[in-house]
């Protein structure tokens, strides 16, 4: 959808204000830390193309200038030649959240100078964006495959979406009978209040007041972008969803607008990329899409300090992270990493200083571990030991057939569908904190909470680093009447 290009000009204009230099005035000028390649890939990642801009099919280069000053931040930004004021002010915004630049040096100090550089917006307008109803309808073929051709399709399913493109009510399936299109489904859109917590708060152990809104059918099908905002319209999360309601994209954003984690979705991995608040790029690391639990198919890529200095290079070097969370408190954690997996001790510390575990690793695998809480040393084997229904996946589907019993109700009017559960395994094994996360109705929420309820003791409780800890599941509950 967009392509986006950043080159620096230095501005050659006379100087304006006071101790304020040139490029060619100072002997080490401006460049952003870790390198232009690294900034270029935070303007990508947070520059937002104004949807007003892309439905019209507006693209080109704002061009800015500004003052960056000793600290890092630049300041007097202002748009020299814009687009439209939608993108001049998108440019402006995320050029005010970078503040990791590395400062020119003139005399062996830092000085201020003067920069000037243009940021490239390029988008290919919605198909099928129906300027009246600010709709976007996308069309399908009898096999209910995405079509360009509108004259031979047979469904088609719209979306109406508010300024900045985020849905604004409910989404409409049709089907086309001869040449009239008649309604088959109305997926309901939701805005509810939630309690949001991401680790970017000023509190970071906090949630906050926030709200999202989506779209999800009977059977937990998302039909667009899930987001989350606080309560005045700043973007917190937003998860994007690909083919098959497959997620592609979670990004989440600290309160000021800066994107903080990015979640890339694939098939067999999935890539997070974390950036500080300076918007200096933190870490890159490769997720399995089936984590094995013992963390070695984690791969480690690249990390560095606040100022853009690597700590690990393309999998090697000591990583350290900070901000984990383990019974309520932060800790920090980190050791050596060699070709991309954790290798010999790492360790984990509580923010005072005192030890919370120490591991021993090799090529990824862990080897021995021990914890330590009130001058007490618990050893284990694996840091992480997921809850498991006792006799396993089977047994688990196996209890549900035996007890679940359709109720008359739904059953009568033909209703089914995926019935969304949350409970917690303590640990003892017991279950509590029961939740209908998404219902259906008809007596089937009941039931789906009746035989959960059931499983209480039937449960082996999770662990980590040796310690017994309470988990949250959430069960998906496929009611299906056989025909």
């Amino acid at each position: 959808m967009k392509g986006i290009f950043i080159s620096f000009l230095f501005c050659c204009s006379s100087v304006f204000g006071q101790n304020v230099y040139l490029a060619h005035e100072v002997e080490q000028p401006v460049e952003p830390s870790g390198g232009i390649g690294i900034f270029n890939q935070f303007i990508a990642a947070n520059l937002q193309i104004p949807f007003k801009s892309a439905v019209r099919g507006i693209g080109g280069r704002v061009y800015i200038k500004g003052v960056v000053e000793t600290d890092g931040t630049m300041t007097d930004l202002q748009v020299i030649k814009g687009l439209d004021p939608q993108c001049d002010q998108e440019a402006l915004r995320v050029l005010t959240l970078y503040k990791a630049w590395k400062p020119a040096v003139k005399g062996g100090e830092k000085v201020r100078q003067y920069m000037s550089y243009p940021v490239t917006f390029k988008a290919e307008p919605p198909i099928n964006f129906d300027s009246t109803s600010y709709g976007i309808t996308d069309y399908y073929d009898k096999k209910f495959y995405a079509t360009s051709d509108t004259e031979k399709a047979e469904y088609r399913v719209t979306r109406y979406l508010d300024e900045r493109g985020f849905l604004k009510s409910d989404v409409v399936s049709e089907q086309k009978h001869g040449k009239k299109w008649s309604k088959m489904v109305t997926v309901p859109f939701k805005k509810e209040e939630v309690w949001y917590k991401h680790g970017y708060t000023a509190n970071k152990m906090d949630s906050v007041r926030a709200y999202q809104i989506s779209a999800k059918d009977d059977n937990l099908t998302s039909y667009v972008s899930e987001a989350t905002f606080l309560p005045d319209g700043r973007l917190l999360a937003e998860t994007q969803y690909g083919s098959n309601n497959k997620k592609s994209k979670l990004k989440e954003f600290d309160p000021n607008g800066l994107l903080r984690k990015l979640r890339i979705y694939e098939d067999s991995s999935s890539t997070e990329i974390v950036w500080y608040d300076n918007g200096q790029l933190k870490s890159v690391v490769e997720y399995p899409a089936e984590p094995n639990l013992t963390g070695k198919d984690l791969v480690y890529i690249n990390s560095w300090e606040k100022d853009g200095t690597y700590r690990v290079k393309d999998g090697n070097g000591i990583w350290r992270s900070e901000g984990s969370e383990f019974h309520g408190k932060t800790y920090i954690e980190g050791g050596q990493v060699a070709d991309g997996h954790k290798e010999g001790e790492w360790t984990g510390k509580w923010n005072d200083g005192q030890i919370l575990y120490r591991e021993i690793y090799a090529a990824g695998s862990l080897l021995e571990g021990a914890s330590y809480e009130n001058g007490e040393e618990t050893k284990y084997s694996k840091a992480i030991v997921q809850p498991e229904f006792k006799g396993g996946t089977t047994n688990f589907y196996k209890f549900l057939g035996q007890n679940m019993v359709y109720p008359i109700e739904a059953a009568r009017r033909g209703m089914g569908g995926k019935v969304l559960l949350s409970f917690v395994v303590c640990e003892d094994g017991s279950l509590c904190d029961y939740k209908v996360e998404k219902g259906l109705g008809f007596g089937l929420d009941d039931e789906a909470l009746r035989v959960v309820k059931k499983m209480t003791n039937h449960w082996e409780p999770g662990e980590v680093r040796g310690k017994k800890v309470k988990v949250k599941y959430n069960l998906p509950i496929n009611f299906q009447i056989q025909r």
